[in-house]
């Protein structure tokens, strides 16, 4: 049978030598990127070539399976967490190309924690700061919305009371703390952390000073088609959207 990628091939075979490139990289550039992992001519290449992308540029952040570093809020990206979007190649090679905080215009930019120690330098809006009692309330009712017992209720309705209103908090993270991957704020309740392990120390430390993570923009670094390849390895290490073996 003759994949949509093998007719793209012939068709650029004949064109490689105007773009310094091979035909193989035309072929995927102009494939629905999308639809690379599912084409066997074109995902293994992708993989391949992907792969060495990952380890020259990615590993010192996500390491070199890819498993990130919660102590510097570093994400994961094999598991089934995702921070922005849902995984797809095109969403992740938006991001290679134009980064997360990078001073890029069209790069991701809108999520960014305060810290509520003392929230008045927050730019995006004024917000209020928050007191180590209201803080607390806060972290109990995060705690206990993950499953952690030991917190009586009154302590849980003020945080959850403080998350809903002034606090804020809802307005990233969505009134029922599953966050809105749309933005990049990230999901509260389903025990994956982005900085830590969601400890009491922990969330208070990301409460009290914030956190806003950048990742870099690669748009003049590295090649259209060595960008689309290693987004197609990313999405590859997610295990919903995994290259078939």
């Amino acid at each position: 049978m003759v994949t949509p990628a093998a007719v793209l091939l012939m068709i650029a075979g004949s064109l490689w030598w105007r773009h310094g490139v091979s035909a193989r990289q035309i072929a995927m550039l102009r494939s629905d990127p999308e639809q690379v992992l599912a084409d066997p001519v074109l995902r293994n290449h992708a993989l391949a070539d992907g792969r060495k992308v990952f380890l020259t540029h990615c590993t010192s952040c996500h390491g070199a399976a890819g498993k990130g570093d919660p102590s510097k809020a570093m994400p994961d990206l094999t598991d089934k967490d995702f921070l922005y979007g849902r995984g797809r190649v095109g969403e992740i090679e938006q991001i290679v190309l134009h980064g997360i905080r990078a001073g890029d215009s069209k790069g991701r930019d809108l999520a960014e924690m305060p810290g509520f120690a003392k929230a008045e330098p927050y730019t995006r809006e004024k917000l209020p700061s928050l007191t180590p009692a209201q803080i607390s309330d806060i972290v109990g009712f995060l705690r206990a919305a993950n499953g952690n017992g030991g917190y009586d209720l009154a302590r849980i309705g003020r945080g959850h009371k403080l998350f809903s209103t002034n606090g804020a908090c809802w307005d990233c993270h969505a009134s029922d703390g599953a966050g809105d991957a749309a933005v990049g704020a990230p999901n509260l309740i389903d025990g994956v952390w982005l900085k830590g392990n969601g400890s009491e120390a922990d969330l208070t430390d990301i409460i009290e000073h914030g956190m806003a993570g950048i990742s870099p923009a690669f748009q003049h670094s590295i090649s259209a088609y060595d960008a689309r390849a290693v987004a197609v390895y990313t999405a590859s290490l997610h295990p919903s959207v995994r290259a078939p073996s």
